[in-house]
C-alpha cells in the first residue's frame, strides 16, 4: 500500500462520537505508538500492551480529553481493529473467548492478546522520519473541533478568556479576510490541523500589508494569535520534539550510545531527569513531591544549547507540568536571587497556581543559564 493510502486511513479513523464530540482515544494510542517507534521503544512490528505504551497514551490523552472522557487505553487497543491496518495476535488458548467478545477490558487484553501489529508497509513508513511526520499530522483530522481543543489549551497556560476570544476571532475572521483581500483565499485558520501547513500559511500572513498595519495598531495582538495557534499545533503533534530527535538520530558523528543519552534527555528521561530528582526532591518552585507529575525542564532551551549544556543538570529545573509550560514559553523566569518574575503576557497566572511571592533556591551554577533565560526566553 502507498503512503497516501495510509494518510487517508489516518485521516478517517472511526472515532466514538456518542457524547457529542470525537473521542481522542484512537488518535492518542496511535500518537503513542508513533512516539515509541521514533524513540526506539518499539523496534519490531509488535506492539505490547504494557506500562510504557499506557504512559505514552496518557500523556496525549491528558491534552485532548473532553468532558467525562476516561483514560482507557485498552479500548482503542482493541477497537483499532476496525481501521484494517491494526491487527491483534491472539493467544491460541483464548481464541474462542476473543471471538465471542465485542469489547475489552485491560485484563481481557492481557489475558487474550500477545501483541498488536501493523501492516508491514505502515510500520516501515512509521520508521522513516520522511513519512512519519505526515502520518502523525494526518491523525489530527479526527479530533473534531480544534477550536474547542485550542480554547482549553490556551486557558490551561494562563491566557484569559477575553484574550482567547480575541485570538479565536482573529484566526477565524480578521486574518482570513485580510488574506482574501490580498488575493490569497484562505478559510478559517482554525480548521488547519497540520503544523507544517499552518506554518506556511502563517509565513504568508506576515507578509500581507493589511496584517502589518492592523497588527501594529493592535500592539501585536494578531501576530500573538498566529503564534499561539502554531504553538498549540506544535504541542499537539510534538513537531519540535520530533525534529530535535531526528537531528540527533541522523548525526553521523555521534555514537549510538551517545545518541541514546541525548534522546532520553530530550524526552525528559534518563540521567538528566534522575539528577534533577536527586537535587530538587520535588517541584523546584512548589515542593510538590510526586515525580510522576513533574517535568525535567531545561533552563537554557534545548535548541539553543550545545551537547554539554543539554546534559548538564545545572541547566535544569524539576517543575509541575503547568509551571514547566509557563517557564518554557517565557511567561515566568527568576531573578538571580531566585524570586519569580511573571510576564505581563501571562493573563491569569493565579489560575496556574502562581503567585508573586514565590521563589526558587538557586546554586551559582544555575546563574549563567538563568541569565540567558531572562534575557532571551522571558517575555518582557
Amino acid at each position: 500500500m502507498t503512503v497516501q493510502f495510509y494518510l487517508d486511513k489516518f485521516q478517517s479513523l472511526r472515532t466514538d462520537r456518542s457524547n457529542g464530540h470525537a473521542k481522542p482515544h484512537k488518535v492518542c494510542l496511535m500518537f503513542a505508538v508513533i512516539d515509541l517507534i521514533e524513540q526506539g521503544g518499539i523496534t519490531q512490528n509488535r506492539i505490547q500492551f504494557n506500562e510504557q505504551l499506557k504512559a505514552a497514551f496518557t500523556s496525549y490523552f491528558e491534552q485532548l480529553k473532553q468532558g467525562n472522557d476516561q483514560d482507557t487505553p485498552h479500548l482503542p487497543f482493541y477497537h483499532l481493529q476496525s481501521s484494517q491496518f491494526w491487527h491483534l495476535d491472539i493467544k491460541p488458548d483464548h481464541q474462542k473467548e476473543f471471538e465471542q467478545s465485542k469489547s475489552a477490558s485491560s485484563a481481557f487484553i492481557q489475558r487474550c492478546v500477545n501483541f498488536a501489529y501493523l501492516d508491514d508497509e505502515l510500520f516501515t513508513y512509521l520508521k522513516s522520519p520522511i513519512t512519519r511526520s505526515s502520518l502523525k499530522e494526518a491523525l489530527t483530522h479526527n479530533l473534531g473541533d480544534l477550536e474547542i481543543q485550542y480554547r482549553r489549551w490556551a486557558l490551561s497556560i494562563g491566557k484569559s478568556d477575553k484574550t482567547v476570544k480575541n485570538y479565536i476571532g482573529a484566526l477565524k475572521g480578521s486574518i482570513p479576510n485580510w488574506l482574501e483581500d490580498a488575493g490569497i483565499p484562505t478559510a478559517n485558520l482554525m480548521t488547519i490541523s497540520s503544523h507544517s501547513v499552518y506554518s506556511m500559511v502563517a509565513a504568508k500572513v506576515m507578509l500581507v500589508e493589511e496584517f502589518k498595519v492592523k497588527n501594529a495598531k493592535g500592539k501585536g495582538m494578531y501576530s500573538a494569535a498566529l503564534k499561539s495557534y502554531q504553538v498549540f499545533l506544535d504541542d499537539l503533534t510534538q513537531a519540535s520534539l520530533n525534529n530535535d530527535i531526528e537531528e540527533i538520530l541522523k548525526d553521523g558523528d555521534t555514537t549510538a550510545t551517545y545518541k541514546a543519552v541525548l534522546v532520553n534527555t530530550r524526552l525528559g528521561q534518563g540521567k538528566f531527569r534522575t539528577d534533577l530528582i536527586d537535587h530538587w526532591q520535588g517541584c523546584a518552585l512548589t515542593g510538590y513531591s510526586n515525580t510522576d507529575f513533574l517535568i525535567a525542564s531545561h533552563i537554557k532551551p534545548w535548541s539553543k544549547s550545545n551537547d554539554i549544556e543539554r546534559l548538564d543538570p545545572n541547566n535544569g529545573f524539576l517543575l509541575l507540568a503547568n509551571i514547566d509550560k509557563a517557564f518554557d514559553r517565557g511567561y515566568i523566569t527568576f531573578t538571580d536571587k531566585g524570586k519569580i518574575r511573571i510576564s505581563e503576557c501571562l493573563d491569569d497566572y493565579k489560575a496556574l497556581g502562581l503567585s508573586e511571592n514565590m521563589g526558587i533556591i538557586l546554586k551559582k551554577e544555575h546563574q549563567d543559564y538563568l541569565a540567558y533565560h531572562r534575557e532571551i526566553t522571558f517575555k518582557n
